[in-house]
């Protein structure tokens, strides 16, 4: 709105002051006396002069406003979070019957080549703090083997067992006896103008074992893991050769996240200490081995490793202290289906006359006890899974041993019927593929292959060690009333030293063998039932040992019965 527009609206509040004043002088001149006569020709017009206006529009005014420039940083702080699951209770099965446990259960039959067959096994139910057992058997046979001198042999053993748990230890014990018998009948006394007492053939090995160990069983990562055994163990044959052992094991490891590399850093420790005491007709031999192992292991994601030094300190009559290097990786190429792994390794092994006997049974009673040392041996093998019935197992080993063992006959003494162990150095390569099949508890089908070659030095061949060995087992439960099972064994060619009259040392093969054995079980009760085991069904002559032939086709039927 412009001046003179308002100048308009104010005209007549400005008309009415005008006249308020003129009003106001005539009272005050009335007060003075003045008499003045005012003659009005004409009515009032106001007017008002013209002025020079001031054109300007007013205008808003802008002002440029600049932001400061700011600059931050941010320091990470991780949050702590604490996870406390609530517990959740164990589920209920509904409407499973409860199993009723049985205490005992005894096994007994009776074969041709007169042998009689018992075993007894006798356990404590389930229990959360203890468990206890008896085990006991006897099986012998006196059969007769064509244009051969007695071949009856036994075997009787009783063993005590027992654990005690604790909260987060658990402490084992046993005990054990075994008398074996066996007889040197491996020679063809027509070929002797002597005349063989069956009596002087006879060989007894009675095994007294006595074992405890105390073992942690920690379920969290971070603790300690550690075990102690000790056992005594002690044979003795007909021939005044007694052999006693004593041994001792820790073992200790704990894990640990020095660093991130990985998912965590295992550190550990083995030790091992035996002394043992061997005594025959001709010597007393007292041997020391004393082996520490520390380690170290990992694992991240799918790749696992352990490394280690193998320290042996090796003492009879004369002292040795060995270093082996060992090594192991493994990877899981599919989760719960393939993994891999490979190594290598080394140790020190006494061979005394318990393992050797155990080996050979019908070793002479002198004999040259020595440590065998594996130098270097490499390994690798592989597992894997197709689906959920079918497993496959591939494993392979070579390397080089100081002194192996091998077995040739005793040419010193007629009628060169007992063996003596023989060491040399030697190279060997081994394999085995397995391949089983089960579904359930129904079937169950293994089958797999092996072989083993060894190169010493100085020997001619590896005496009786089998190049190739192939195998299969079949289980197969009807209606679990009736239940078969089948076991086929094909042992390859092997070769054993033998002599001439001139004392020239040759190699001997001996030739494979298969050897097929079928066994029923008929379940009559969940408690009794009876089988019956037909073994060597070919019929075929099989030697382990050179001159010492297996039975033929022989069987066995009997019951068994729990309670």
């Amino acid at each position: 709105m412009n001046i003179s527009n308002r100048f308009i609206q104010l005209q007549p509040l400005l008309s009415a002051l005008l006249l308020i004043i003129a009003v106001g002088a005539l009272n005050k001149a009335a007060g003075q006396v003045i008499n003045e006569q005012v003659t009005v020709v004409a009515k009032y017009e106001p007017s008002i002069p013209d002025f020079n206006k001031i054109n300007i529009n007013p205008a808003a005014s802008e002002t440029e406003v600049k932001m400061p420039e700011m600059t931050y940083s941010v320091k990470p702080s991780p949050m702590e979070t604490k996870l406390q699951p609530e517990a959740i209770s164990a589920v209920k099965l509904v409407g499973e019957p409860k199993k009723s446990l049985t205490r005992n259960y005894i096994r007994g039959g009776m074969g041709n080549y007169t042998t009689p067959y018992a075993e007894l096994w006798a356990n404590s139910l389930q229990s959360k703090s203890h468990q206890l057992g008896v085990h006991a058997k006897h099986l012998s046979s006196s059969g007769t083997i064509e244009d051969h001198l007695k071949s009856s042999n036994s075997v009787n053993l009783i063993q005590l067992h027992g654990r005690k748990f604790f909260d987060q230890h658990t402490l084992s014990a046993g005990l054990r006896f075994r008398r074996n018998v066996v007889h040197h009948y491996g020679f063809d006394p027509r070929m002797f103008e002597t005349v063989f007492n069956e009596d002087d053939l006879k060989q007894r090995f009675n095994r007294l074992n006595a074992s405890a160990a105390f073992n942690s069983n920690y379920t969290e990562d971070d603790k300690l893991n550690h075990s102690l055994a000790f056992s005594v163990a002690s044979v003795s044959d007909k021939f005044e050769t007694r052999e006693t052992g004593i041994s001792i094991r820790g073992a200790a490891d704990r894990r640990f996240e020095l660093f991130d590399l990985t998912d965590y850093q295992q550190l550990g420790l083995d030790v091992s200490v035996g002394f043992v005491n061997h005594k025959d007709t001709v010597v007393t031999q007292n041997s020391t081995l004393i082996s520490v192992r520390p380690f170290i292991a990992t694992e991240f994601n799918e790749y696992y490793f352990k490394a280690g030094i193998d320290f042996s300190f090796a003492g009879d009559s004369v002292s040795k202290a060995y270093l082996f290097p060992f090594a192991e990786a493994r990877l899981k190429l599919i989760e719960d289906a393939l993994g891999i792994y490979a190594g290598i390794t080394g140790g020190v092994t006494r061979q005394g006359f318990d393992a050797l006997s155990e080996i050979n049974p019908f070793i002479q009673s002198v004999v040259p006890v020595r440590y065998t040392r594996e130098r270097f041996v490499f390994y690798a093998g592989a597992a894997a899974r197709a689906g959920k019935h079918v497993n496959v197992y591939a494993s392979f080993r070579t390397g080089f041993v100081g002194d192996a063992v091998f077995f040739v006959n005793d040419f010193s003494q007629i009628p060169y019927n007992r063996f003596l162990p023989v060491y040399d150095d030697a190279g060997f390569v081994s394999g085995r593929l397995e391949a089983e099949y089960h579904t359930a508890e129904r079937i169950k089908v293994k089958a797999y292959a092996a072989f083993e070659k060894w190169n010493p030095e100085n020997e001619l061949q590896a005496w009786h060690k089998p190049v190739a060995t192939l195998g299969a087992e079949g289980y197969y439960n009807i209606g679990n009333k009736v239940i078969a099972r089948a076991t086929l064994t094909a042992k390859g060619r092997q070769y054993a030293m033998v002599q001439d009259d001139e004392k020239a040392v040759t190699a001997h093969q001996m030739k494979g063998y298969t050897d097929l054995s079928l066994g029923l079980e008929y379940r009559y009760t969940r408690q009794l039932s009876a089988f019956l085991n037909l073994n060597n069904i070919l019929g075929v002559r099989a030697y382990q040992w050179y001159n010492y032939p297996g039975y033929r086709f022989n069987a066995l039927a009997g019951v068994s019965f729990a309670f």
